[in-house]
């Protein structure tokens, strides 16, 4: 039998990384979810060569402290979760402490942030091993950049799509920010170019961007409340479909799901409006 090996952290990292961050868009969700769960109004995003080569967060959220700069770096740090009772009652996006410490472990991340009342500062961590807190310009907030995602782990690298279907899904997902953060302002650039922009004006300046202007003439608004559970959102006519359920999305508390039960029962209630493949 062979010897059983206890895994260094540079490798445990590596290895649990592929559990929060597997593709570009799923270290871009993490970094966009922070941001969120710091406060920020206002978002831009950048992303270059599909995410591979750069992806950029900035906020104007409420920074992290200059003391807890490098922590943010280490496993299962997070200033969301404090005791076992905190996990009933979870209000955050994110809340396990995992994916600064993902993506750093295959990538070279750089975070400048600033807190009020405190100069700005700055922090590299690469390849898992974190530098020295270093002075840094910023007004207010947080900037996260990540080069060279999968650098060190070229198999992992292999099996992503090319750099625009990678970059297509990145944008599907930024579209979804937009649609559950309607109140939040985004910027979404590729390659230098300006693809999204919302404005935090309320859901209905957020579906024009997304889906067009002309389409909040095409639905009914919905909101209602029973048994405790209020929905609210808007819903097509008989007159506005489409060939597929890309354009259906759906949210839980400000957390974008994937729910085959009520896409079921939506394609159901629709069934006798539309016409087949419709």
């Amino acid at each position: 039998m062979a010897k059983i090996n206890i895994l260094t952290k540079d490798i445990y990292n590596r290895i649990a990384a592929g559990e929060v961050v597997d593709r570009p868009y799923s270290a871009l969700k993490e970094l966009v979810e922070n941001s969120l769960d710091a406060g920020a109004t206002e978002i831009t995003i950048y992303v270059e060569k599909g995410g591979r080569q750069l992806i950029k967060v900035c906020d104007n959220g409420c920074g992290i402290e200059p003391d807890d700069m490098r922590s943010a770096f280490i496993p299962h740090a997070t200033s969301k979760v404090s005791c076992v009772e905190d996990l009933e009652k979870i209000t955050t996006l994110g809340f396990r402490g995992e994916a600064l410490a993902s993506i750093s472990s295959i990538s070279r991340t750089e975070i400048v942030s600033r807190t009020e009342g405190n100069e700005a500062c700055r922090v590299v961590c690469e390849a898992g091993y974190t530098g020295k807190v270093q002075p840094a310009a910023l007004d207010k907030g947080t900037e996260v950049i990540v080069h060279d995602l999968f650098f060190n782990t070229p198999v992992r690298a292999k099996f992503l799509k090319s750099d625009k279907a990678e970059e297509a899904d990145i944008h599907s997902f930024v579209n979804r920010f937009v649609l559950g953060n309607p109140d939040v302002a985004f910027k979404y650039y590729a390659d230098g170019k300006l693809k999204l922009q919302s404005f935090g004006n309320g859901p209905e300046e957020a579906i024009a961007q997304v889906y067009g202007a002309k389409t909040i003439s095409e639905c009914f608004r919905i909101d209602a409340e029973k048994n405790g559970v209020r929905i609210r959102g808007y819903i097509g006519n008989q007159n506005f479909f489409r060939t597929n359920k890309s354009g259906q999305s759906l949210f839980l508390n400000g957390r974008y799901i994937v729910n085959n039960a009520i896409a079921s029962a939506i394609n159901n209630a629709y069934a006798s409006y539309l016409m087949k493949r419709q």
